[in-house]
């Protein structure tokens, strides 16, 4: 009698064992995932406040021979503190009316917190547009001062927690050194009451 009842314990636990294992198999269930990502390489860059050297009495040297020392120089500071710095040299001069305002360029739609690549522009000229004068100025010598970044520091093109970096553009402005071949030494006045202009390309990247 007592083997009987030991096979019969057996045998329900076998049982019970099976529908368990059973139950746990039939619970299962399956589902599928799905996986996207949206690439933006790019991001904004605008000129908010154009380069202007100001208003100035200016005046080229007519050299019997080339002579690129004899040049009036202006200095526009990028800081939008400093004043501009003017140097005269032979017949060559400028002389400051108005004061000049820095270019602004501003980022916005870039990744937080994140250093960004600026590439200054090369040397290129201020020209009248009517072609009455063949003088030029010649512009150079880029400057820059970031007024809003994440480190909030002076020199680091790094993104604020928004995305956005802001940074002011100066340059030098150089007189033209002409050779007129008149045989001598001549201040040679740049054409009154006329704006002199020329574009640039900025390039910001990451």
């Amino acid at each position: 009698m007592f083997i009987k009842n030991k096979t019969f314990r057996l045998i329900a636990f076998s049982a019970l064992t099976a529908a368990l294992v059973s139950s746990t198999s039939v619970t299962a269930e399956t589902a599928g995932g799905t996986a996207s990502i949206l690439v933006q390489n790019s991001f904004t860059l605008v000129q908010t406040t154009p380069i202007n050297f100001g208003t100035v009495v200016a005046i080229a040297d007519d050299d019997a021979v080339a002579n690129v020392t004899d040049v009036g120089t202006l200095i526009l500071s990028s800081d939008g503190v400093s004043a501009d710095t003017i140097t005269n040299a032979g017949n060559a001069s400028i002389i400051a009316i108005v004061a000049g305002t820095a270019a602004t360029f501003t980022v916005s739609g870039a990744s937080p917190n994140t250093t960004l690549t600026v590439t200054l522009p090369g040397a290129f000229n201020l020209i009248d547009g009517s072609a009455t004068d063949n003088k030029v100025f010649i512009v150079n010598a880029f400057t820059t001062t970031v007024t809003q970044n994440g480190p909030n520091d002076n020199f680091s093109y790094v993104t604020d927690a928004g995305g956005n970096l802001v940074f002011n553009m100066g340059a030098t402005l150089i007189t033209d050194n002409v050779q007129t071949g008149s045989g001598a030494s001549a201040a040679e006045p740049y054409r009154d009451g006329v704006t002199y202009a020329g574009t640039y390309t900025m390039t910001v990247a990451y």
